[in-house]
């Protein structure tokens, strides 16, 4: 839940002038009601650099996909793993997954579903070899298990398939892991979209908390890290604010103001 404390910070920090970006693992069709409560941004970097997306103009600037062939080639080398890990795969669509995937998720029970705002036409389940079409542009395939805690199956999923994708996680107390195209991550997204823009690497304020940010907080000119931050992500940042539930970043705009023109990188 966004604050109103952080939704008048970054509302000032537009009215300043300042480029406010955001940066996020989820998927487009759940950012527009945060979109809309910091101000009706448009341009959003989501599916952890997978995709672009202006939700004022409905319109999908870039997406880039993992070659099906490789989802299940990672699929095949991950059960060497765990022979009962799980998945699903996002595409722009909707989420396909597999049944136990979605076990003490918000998509496990109907009502939760309905709920949530989730309708059926969002989700497709069943085995992933089953449900995906050719060309269904799958932007972030996930990876759970129960048996290692999440940064020991990072560890062990990158060593085994880290050549054909980019491997990271961002979901506290979950051992879930997200897989993107090799070379698709935060970093290299918001990179291009900085050129694109004409701003310098020097003049980009990025803020993350999980291991999902790490080359976005190492690429930003600033960086910063909030208090409750994974431990990768805040040696990865230049600077620690406080806590999400103490408004870390709304601190820091609120003190960064004064300061020169810039993007600044939210994420979720």
């Amino acid at each position: 839940m966004v604050t109103e404390r952080t939704v008048a910070a970054f509302r000032a920090a537009r009215a300043a002038g300042v480029r406010v970006v955001l940066v996020t693992g989820r998927p487009v069709r759940w950012l527009k009601p945060v979109a809309d409560a910091l101000g009706g941004i448009g341009p959003v970097i989501c599916s952890n650099g997978a995709v672009v997306y202006d939700l004022v103009e409905d319109r999908l600037l870039r997406q880039d996909p993992i070659d099906q062939d490789i989802v299940f080639a990672v699929q095949e080398q991950i059960r060497r793993i765990d022979p009962d890990a799980s998945f699903a795969a996002e595409t722009l669509q909707k989420v396909h997954a597999e049944p136990p995937f979605l076990v003490d998720s918000l998509f496990f029970e109907e009502d939760r579903r309905r709920a949530a705002g989730v309708t059926d036409d969002m989700l497709s389940l069943g085995p992933l070899e089953e449900t995906l079409r050719v060309g269904s542009g799958v932007v972030k395939l996930l990876a759970k298990t129960t048996v290692m805690d999440a940064d020991a199956f990072l560890e062990a999923v990158r060593a085994k398939v880290g050549a054909l994708v980019t491997v990271t996680h961002s979901a506290p107390g979950v051992s879930l892991l997200e897989l993107s195209a090799k070379g698709v991550d935060k970093a290299a997204a918001l990179r291009r979209f900085a050129a694109a823009e004409g701003i310098t690497r020097d003049q980009v304020i990025a803020f993350g908390d999980m291991p999902n940010d790490i080359e976005m907080l190492q690429w930003a000119g600033t960086s910063w890290a909030v208090g409750s931050a994974h431990p990768m992500a805040r040696s990865a940042a230049q600077h620690l604010t406080a806590d999400c539930d103490e408004d870390g970043v709304a601190q820091v705009l609120e003190d960064l103001l004064d300061g020169g023109d810039g993007v600044l990188c939210g994420t979720s």
